[in-house]
């Protein structure tokens, strides 16, 4: 998701120190002439069951709020020159200020794992770049409503079993 992403892009560019640091990946924009690192979700898995939560009940609905924990895995490469940016990144996720932003963004880290000479795809000149996968915990949240039965009217033949004859139906249920 993209907000993934963006959040992501700020605990990069808060981790290296340089503001604008991080790009979204696969965006065909133009290429910094500098060092840079680009961003990609790659998967989102979620994680035990969802809870739910009852926001408001009235008679004729119900708001619901369902929860879930995802993991994601993401991938961050950078072209550098000096290495100084990837020692960072990988050795970052830790720092007092970055565990701060992450728990007021809502996300928690798991690990950072290397991902040596990552090929620059659909780049026109191809070059060496660190790469990285990183993966994250996020909380889902969904608000959703549904309407209530305020009233049913079932009218009809009940057969029972191994009877010969039927039993007539006319019931109504009514919340009001």
């Amino acid at each position: 998701m993209k907000v993934d992403i963006q959040a992501t892009q700020a605990f990069v560019d808060t981790i290296v120190g340089i503001p604008k640091f991080s790009y979204p990946a696969n965006q065909n924009g133009p290429r910094p002439k500098t060092e840079f690192a680009t961003v990609k979700l790659l998967e989102e898995y979620q994680v035990g069951l969802p809870v739910h939560f009852i926001v408001n009940a009235t008679t004729d609905f119900t708001d619901y709020r369902l929860e879930h924990m995802a993991k994601l895995r993401m991938r961050i490469g950078i072209k550098e020159t000096d290495g100084i940016a990837s020692a960072k990144i990988h050795n970052g996720w830790t720092r007092e200020d970055i565990k701060a932003l992450m728990f007021s963004s809502g996300y928690g880290f798991i690990g950072c794992e290397p991902i040596s000479l990552e090929d620059a795809k659909l780049e026109k000149v191809w070059e060496p770049r660190q790469g990285f996968a990183l993966e994250l915990y996020v909380t889902r949240t969904y608000l959703y409503t549904i309407d209530n039965i305020t009233s049913m009217e079932i009218s009809g033949e009940f057969y029972p079993k191994g009877a010969d004859d039927f039993l007539p139906l006319d019931l109504q249920i009514n919340n009001t």
